[in-house]
């Protein structure tokens, strides 16, 4: 097994590794959308150029009242080059509780072992990611909500984002769902129309994993593949937690030096629709975190991915309504 931390390389050699990973990793599970699934309806592949040019005119305006329901707290250790981000870590502080009997953990234990540390003897659990994650995926497979706007005027340009307990209830108040889940981060209509303009966004992404640092890569993602500085902001904390604790598995799966030339061209998915190793540690251990302070993903705003996914994961949403009446 190659373990990119025990190589003795030249120091260069290892962190170069380490970034070409790092958007190999993320942007095969987050950015690049594809079309290889034609199970959905047709309405959620009908967005046109004009519509995704009205989306990125458009201007939340209480994006920071919808970012502090959150409840992200501070950490006294922010990772380096992000003490001036806007946004908090999502992953640290992780949630710690010590116990003496298992049973008394306030949150389940997650069923995928990557997202945690448990030992018994010590009587101590670790969840990867700040409590309020920890609270929200402890029921987010029941959880109804969805993230709905509302117009401040016939000019459709302003608009408020707010969270509801059902799609009913975001219509029953004038307000149209623009994805299931809470709102986060990337729920604006202009992150919208940046997961809907690009259909492949591998070579920018990985362009934007080869940065040295954080802010560099939060950067490329508002310059180069155009989401908003929250936004991108969740995505650089997400791209640096996996590859913290993906790099040897990632490695493993597709060769140290596929990993070092960013040659990981091997099936998303095998046969039977499972992820392959790599991508399957994003999802697990960085995924919980994401979701939650993005609010918006594709998969719940009906935009199809290039990972095969089942039908039923895919939550249907119809774009065209925001300017139907027009």
């Amino acid at each position: 097994m190659y373990n990119i931390c025990s190589l003795h390389l030249f120091p260069f050699t290892v962190q170069l590794a380490s970034m070409v990973l790092t958007l190999g990793v993320l942007q095969l599970t987050h950015l690049s959308i594809g079309t290889e699934s034609n199970q959905l309806p047709e309405k959620i592949m009908t967005v046109s150029k004009e519509q995704i040019e009205r989306l990125k005119s458009t201007k939340l305006t209480n994006g920071d009242s919808v970012y502090e329901r959150l409840n992200l707290v501070s950490t006294r250790k922010p990772r380096r080059r992000t003490k001036k981000f806007v946004t908090l870590d999502p992953y640290n502080p992780p949630y710690r509780q010590s116990f003496k009997n298992v049973n008394e953990l306030k949150y389940p234990i997650p069923d995928t072992a990557e997202l945690f540390e448990l030992n018994e003897k010590r009587g101590t659990f670790v969840f990867r990611g700040q409590e309020s994650v920890a609270k929200w995926f402890s029921t987010a497979d029941s959880n109804t909500d969805v993230c709905a706007l509302r117009f401040e005027d016939d000019s459709k340009i302003e608009y408020q984002l707010r969270t509801f307990a059902s799609t009913n209830d975001a219509q029953a108040v004038g307000y149209i769902v623009t994805h299931s889940s809470h709102c986060g981060t990337c729920s604006s209509l202009s992150n919208l129309a940046t997961y809907l303009e690009y259909r492949n966004l591998t070579t920018v992404a990985r362009s934007c994993g080869r940065n040295r640092n954080a802010k560099k890569i939060k950067t490329c993602l508002m310059n180069d593949v155009g989401f908003d500085e929250p936004c991108a902001e969740t995505w650089t904390y997400n791209i640096l937690h996996t590859t913290d604790h993906c790099k040897s598995i990632c490695v493993k799966h597709y060769g140290f030096w596929n990993v070092l030339w960013g040659k990981m061209d091997k099936p998303h998915t095998d046969k039977h629709g499972n992820l392959n190793p790599c991508l399957q540690c994003d999802e697990n251990t960085s995924g919980p975190g994401f979701k939650y302070v993005a609010g918006r993903t594709r998969r719940n705003s009906g935009i199809i991915s290039a990972i095969h996914r089942q039908p039923e994961e895919i939550h249907f949403v119809d774009h065209s309504l925001y300017f139907e009446k027009e």
